[in-house]
């Protein structure tokens, strides 16, 4: 067995930085933070992950009925539909525009060639960077807290091929700032038909976040994800999964686990912008999505709309707070509820509510599997674990996905 090396606090076994024979890499692995196993052929990732799923669950004590082969991904290049690059000042050049260096949040490398996302957003990033030097455009410098352009937010959606643009930075002050932003307003919808929206953020804080106050400078400010029959808005600002070529067989796969039926009611907490919620409404009698964010759950609506979707309903509430408990005590009890949490998983206030008000079946969607045992242990007290799905969504690194269904005790 390898050695053991840790990445964002996942514990990864047997992960090895030689290159195997053979396999090409990108010009910047081994230095760039995005990825960390392109040395290791595919087949080989998903069994590590496997492996890695099976060791989580064991070592919380949760004995698996029925865990099903990783759900590979149907390509592990050009995958990812959101890319955020950050801007540092340079000596030399003025300023870098690329990802982190491996290990390190003070180090940006100026990425020529990136393969994570489809191929044009290399074009994009080339663009920027090109026309921020050619003005003297200065870099956010972020342990002097001064400068301007902070990041480059690049997102995708199919079909057709769209790219929305954000250009994060601080509150434009000198009239070449404001300049920069006119011209790659005007220049990449030109250039670049596939640019469907510019839009700039500015973050006048020094968190390094790609949110704030936002302005279109061009298009309608979304682009349109499509795939199982629906149409999804994607808002600048709005969650979606990162894994555009998996849509189809993740959402199938949540779809089947479901077994939904036409007198099914469905909650779906922490429904984000409402894609699980709306892959199953076209299969149940009523769905009931909740989210905390008021502007994820306004994209929720639209997107219903969009689809011709009216058997759901949103609400906007904290599922961490008794105020968040109040609303679950006023909503039809389910048949079914849907869980998605972000990393940190559930709420030990929510879990305790779930317990007591258990459904028939339940869905737990987790990027996390550590959080996601340490939660499963506190509802295996009224569930049975029925089985486990792990999905790839992050090809190149060392993170899983994994779908747990459960089934109430009698």
């Amino acid at each position: 067995m390898g050695r053991r090396q840790s990445h964002k606090g996942v514990e990864v076994v047997g992960v090895s930085t030689s290159r195997q024979p053979g396999e090409r890499t990108c010009p910047h692995f081994g230095h760039c933070g995005g990825c960390h196993w392109q040395d290791v052929p595919y087949a080989e990732q998903l069994r590590r992950k496997e492996e890695y799923v099976r060791r989580v669950f064991g070592e919380a004590g949760i004995e698996l009925p029925e865990c099903f082969p990783i759900l590979a991904s149907p390509s592990s290049f050009a995958y990812r539909n959101k890319m955020e690059f950050t801007a540092v000042p340079d000596a030399e050049q003025g300023l870098r525009l690329g990802l982190h260096r491996r290990g390190r949040f003070d180090e940006v490398i100026d990425i020529v060639e990136c393969w994570l996302p489809p191929p044009l957003a290399n074009e994009l990033v080339e663009v920027v960077r090109s026309v921020a030097r050619r003005r003297g455009i200065r870099a956010y410098d972020y342990q002097r807290h001064s400068g301007f352009f902070r990041n480059l937010v690049l997102r995708y959606a199919t079909p057709p091929d769209q790219w929305m643009v954000l250009v994060v930075t601080t509150t434009p002050t000198a009239d070449e700032e404001v300049s920069f932003l006119e011209e790659i307003a005007e220049l990449l919808p030109q250039r670049f038909p596939e640019v469907r929206t510019v839009g700039h953020v500015i973050n006048d804080t020094w968190s390094p976040v790609s949110v704030g106050q936002l302005r279109i400078l061009a298009g309608d400010g979304v682009i349109e994800q499509g795939f199982g029959g629906l149409r999804f808005r994607i808002s600048p600002f709005a969650f979606f999964q990162v894994n555009w070529t998996q849509f189809e067989s993740f959402f199938g796969r949540i779809r089947e686990l479901a077994s939904p039926r036409s007198t099914d009611v469905v909650w779906d907490l922490y429904c984000g912008a409402g894609s699980i919620a709306l892959v199953l409404a076209r299969w149940v009698s009523q769905v009931y999505g909740v989210e905390l964010v008021e502007a994820a759950i306004e994209d929720a609506r639209v997107n219903a709309m969009l689809n011709g979707i009216t058997n759901v309903t949103w609400h906007v509430a904290d599922l961490h707070r008794p105020s968040g408990k109040a609303v679950l005590e006023r909503l039809p009890a389910p048949d079914l509820i849907v869980l998605d949490p972000p990393r940190a998983g559930v709420h030990w206030r929510l879990l305790q509510f779930l317990c007591e008000h258990p459904a028939e079946r339940m869905l737990y969607v987790s990027c996390n599997p550590v959080t996601q045992a340490r939660d499963l242990k506190r509802l295996l007290t009224v569930y049975r674990l029925q089985c486990l799905q792990p999905v790839d969504l992050f090809p190149q690194t060392p993170h899983v996905e994994c779908i747990a269904l459960l089934q109430r005790r009698d």
